[in-house]
């Protein structure tokens, strides 16, 4: 039995980077503004986390547009 895999809608998924990269720069000035604490140094870990995984979605998809845009669909 096969099991389906999620898919994300077009919209969605061109706004995943955008919305990882704002929750993660909201992560890392919310930990700047806390007092200092284990919260805050998890609320930094987790910003810059967010912020690397949004820069590999956005280097990702770049790199496959790219890719795509090289080779003809009609030599597959």
């Amino acid at each position: 039995m096969r099991v389906p895999h999620p898919h994300f809608a077009g919209p969605v998924y061109q706004l995943l980077p955008y919305a990882y990269g704002a929750l993660g720069l909201g992560a890392l000035v919310l930990s700047y503004y806390l007092p200092t604490g284990w919260f805050s140094t998890l609320l930094f870990a987790a910003g810059f986390v967010l912020i690397v995984w949004a820069l590999m979605i956005g280097l990702r998809r770049r790199e496959f547009r790219s890719l795509r845009n090289e080779y003809d669909d009609r030599s597959l």
